[in-house]
Parts: C-alpha cells; sequence; structure tokens
C-alpha cells in the first residue's frame, strides 16, 4: 500500500500509518511480509514530505518485501529443523538406552538357562537320560541362538547410532583362526561336511580388534554351514601388499545375481524361502561389513547358483600401516596430495585415519602430543587441507586448541573437523569447527569430509 500523502486519508479510512518518530510523517508505503500464506509483518517506509516516493520505490520495496519474506520463510524453516533433529537425536538417544536395558534383562535369564542347561548335559547334578540329553540339547542350542540375535541387534543399532567402539592392537590371525574353527565345528556336526583350512605360511599380523574379526569369521562360517548341506567350507588367508585377505568358501546353494543385490543390507535375505530354511536375522553381514570398513577393509561376495559362494573381506597389515603413518616431526610431504594434520592422543587413531586414505588424492601426519598441535599448524599451514581434532587429550584438550586456531588470524581460516567420542556437533560448529564426526569414524565419513573441504578451495597442494 501506497499513502502519496495521509492529509489526504479519509478519518474513516481502516488503516493508518504507524508513525516512527515524534514528527508527522505525510508519506508511508507498507509492503506486507508473508510466509505460507500468512501475514507475518510489514516492511514500512514513511516520509515528513508528501509524495516523496515514486512507483519505482514501492516496486523496489516489494521486491524486498519478497526476499524478507523468503529469509523468514527460511529462518523458521530451519528453527524448525534444528527442533525436529534434536527430537530425533533424543529419540535415537531412547532406543539405544532402551536396546542395551532390555539386552541387560534379557540375557540375565538366558545365562542361566544356557549355564544350566550346560551344567545338565555334563552330568555335574548327576545322569540324564538320552531323551533328556536331546531335550536339553535343544534347550541349550536354542539359548545360544537366542543370545547371538540379540548380540546381533545390539550391535547394529550400535553401529547405526555411531557409538560402537573398536580396540586395536597387533593382531596374530593364526590364533582366531584355530578358535573359530573349533567353535564352527559346531555348525556342521552329524552332517558330511568338511571343515579345511588354507592359510599362507608367515602370514603377516594385522591392525584390527581381534574380537570383532573373530566375530566376522565366525558369522561367515556360521552362514556357509546354514546353506551347506554335503562339501566343503574353506578359511583361507594370504596377504598381498600392505592388506591380508581372508574368504570362506563353501559348496552350498549359491546365491544367484538378483540374490546378491542388498546382501550386506541389513534384515536382507536372499528370498523368503531362505529365512524359513535357514533361518537368521539378515544382520550377521551387514554387521560384518560395518566392522570391517572400520578396520579399513572392504567385503565382498563372489557366488553362482548351484556351485557355491566365497565371502572375501580385507584388513591392513600392521607393519605397512605402520610405515604409512608419519609423525608431524618426520613427515616427507608428497607433493601430489592434499595434507591432513590429525591432532589425537592415541597413535591408533592416527594410524586408522592413515589407512583410511591410502588410495586417495590426501595423506596424513599426526600429532599426539596435544601441546604441539599449534606449532605444527603453523610450519604445515601453506599445504593443510584441514586439521582433524579430538576433544579428549591430556594436557590441552581439544576445546582449547579449537579456540586457540580460531582466535589466531594466521590459523583460523584452516578448516577444523572435530572427531570425538562426545556427542556435541552444536558446540563444536558454535566454536568455528567446519564439521564433526562422531568415533569410530567410518572411512566413507572420513573422506566425504575431506572431498567436500577440498572441493570448497584446497590450500594443501605443495608448489611445483
Amino acid at each position: 500500500m501506497y499513502v502519496p500523502d495521509t492529509h489526504s486519508v479519509p478519518a474513516d479510512a481502516p488503516y493508518r500509518a504507524i508513525p516512527l518518530t515524534q514528527q508527522p510523517n505525510r508519506s508511508y508505503i507498507g509492503i506486507p511480509l508473508t510466509s505460507r500464506g500468512r501475514v507475518v509483518g510489514v516492511l514500512s517506509v514513511q516520509g515528513r514530505q508528501p509524495h516523496a516516493y515514486s512507483q519505482e520505490d514501492v516496486e523496489l520495496l516489494r521486491t524486498i518485501a519478497a526476499q524478507a519474506s523468503i529469509a523468514i520463510e527460511n529462518a523458521r524453516a530451519y528453527e524448525q529443523l534444528q527442533t525436529t533433529a534434536e527430537k530425533l537425536r533424543e529419540v535415537d538417544r531412547l532406543k539405544t538406552q532402551f536396546l542395551a536395558n532390555m539386552s541387560h534383562e534379557l540375557r540375565t535369564p538366558l545365562n542361566s538357562i544356557i549355564g544350566f542347561s550346560r551344567v545338565m548335559l555334563k552330568g555335574i547334578d548327576g545322569p540324564i537320560t538320552d531323551l533328556q540329553e536331546a531335550d536339553l540339547t535343544s534347550i541349550y542350542e536354542s539359548g545360544q541362538h537366542l543370545l547371538r540375535l540379540i548380540t546381533d541387534i545390539l550391535d547394529m543399532s550400535k553401529i547405526n547410532a555411531g557409538k560402537m567402539e573398536l580396540s586395536f592392537g597387533e593382531v596374530e590371525l593364526g590364533d582366531i583362526f584355530d578358535t573359530v574353527l573349533g567353535t564352527a565345528e559346531a555348525f556342521v556336526k552329524g552332517r558330511p561336511v568338511r571343515l579345511r583350512r588354507k592359510i599362507e605360511r608367515g602370514l603377516p599380523t594385522v591392525w584390527a580388534d581381534a574380537q570383532r574379526v573373530r566375530q566376522v569369521i565366525l558369522n561367515l562360517l556360521s552362514n556357509a554351514a546354514r546353506f551347506t548341506e554335503a562339501g566343503d567350507i574353506t578359511l583361507q588367508a594370504w596377504s598381498e601388499g600392505d592388506l591380508v585377505t581372508i574368504s570362506v568358501s563353501d559348496t552350498g546353494t549359491g546365491i544367484p545375481p538378483e540374490g546378491q543385490t542388498g546382501l550386506f543390507e541389513p534384515f536382507q535375505q536372499v528370498d523368503a524361502s531362505t529365512t524359513r530354511r535357514a533361518g537368521g536375522t539378515g544382520l550377521g553381514l551387514a554387521i560384518s561389513r560395518s566392522f570391517v570398513e572400520m578396520h579399513g577393509g572392504e567385503m565382498w561376495v563372489d557366488s553362482k547358483p548351484g556351485e557355491g559362494s566365497t565371502f572375501y573381506f580385507s584388513l591392513p597389515v600392521y607393519r605397512a600401516v605402520e610405515s604409512q603413518v608419519f609423525m608431524a616431526d618426520e613427515l616427507a610431504l608428497d607433493p601430489d596430495k592434499e595434507l591432513v594434520l590429525v591432532v589425537d592422543d592415541d597413535p591408533g587413531v592416527v594410524t586408522l585415519f592413515s589407512r583410511y586414505v591410502v588410495g586417495s588424492r590426501f595423506q596424513v601426519a599426526g600429532v599426539t602430543q596435544s601441546e604441539e598441535a599449534l606449532p605444527r599448524v603453523r610450519q604445515f599451514k601453506p599445504h593443510l587441507l584441514a586439521v582433524v581434532l579430538d576433544l579428549m587429550m591430556p594436557q590441552r584438550d581439544g576445546w582449547q586448541i579449537l579456540a586457540d586456531l580460531k582466535s589466531d588470524p594466521e590459523l583460523a581460516d584452516i578448516p577444523v573437523v572435530v572427531a570425538s567420542i562426545l556427542h556435541v556437533p552444536e558446540r563444536s560448529r558454535e566454536m568455528g569447527a567446519e564439521e564433526y564426526l562422531l568415533k569410530p569414524v567410518a572411512r566413507e565419513e572420513l573422506l566425504d569430509v575431506l572431498n567436500r573441504l577440498s572441493t570448497q578451495g584446497s590450500r594443501s597442494r605443495l608448489p611445483a
């Protein structure tokens, strides 16, 4: 609405210009601000002289009002998204807590069922008949099956919530192979299935979480046993370059090409008849692939109907990974790769992130002493793509380092990616972090962030 002269407005007019000052105003332009069909405000301009504005002024204000309305709508949508995200995080937290509580409540009676049935099977409480032994064996095996299902569901929940923690170290695979093959004997008991082992001599140690590697191999052996009525199941391992590859082969039914699509996704089975015949929830392969990827490896399958299946996965060689990690004081920069400085008091994290970027256009330098972080950032500033920063460290924690980086005009423009077990994305960004990653960090997550930062504008390449 444009009122060239307020003195000409009839006394009974349904509108009046709102006085913005003590001085009387003679000209008035009022443009409504609308959001989703509702008026949420007015863009008002007033002048002390009559006819102070032209039609061009009106059109300009209409354009400004339209943009302001869009900005208001976007701000409200963003606020609503933030509220929704907070609610979803709370729901996720409650779900994880519920699953943890339920896991505990279910495990307690199951442990008793499994334990006492085992005691009776061993004859500790006295002799039992053949019929009683068969009944107790069924109880024991059913209890073990339920326990595995509960473990799988809880593991999948932790992985999805980003709260699965791994304990890395140097692992001798031979010891794991001995234990899993002993356990797998029970999977094929009473059937004409032979377990075979083909392990390369002098197999190097790997950088891994021994418990989770054992779990992955057992999952693959269990799957192979379920789909192999007769023949061979072979556990094989060999090294090539800086990787150890482990495979589990069977001579079972095999998987058609269409059945391999989504095979590693949660709750996926080849078809409904497979679920009825072989059992399982479809979580084992999804969990196994997640664990392998957390190690910086890959998992894949080769299968043909009627000819059996072979599942493969790779793990980084311990010595190779160790040799690829450079602390900041001994780094020889590769001029063709972008530099990422990882600040974490755990050398294992530096090693893992270094493994993640092998084969990419990035290289990693590590700082494990937090007080060395700022000097190293200054040292490598001309070449740095980003700093990946842990929060919980002795001496100087990550919050202090982040604050120091962002308060230094020479360093403030270097992107910082917080990687922590603390779920504090909002505070991290408020403190100036460019990105936030919740540990344990998957390879794809780290590479996605680094690729995004590189695309936004890399400062990390060395001059030719």
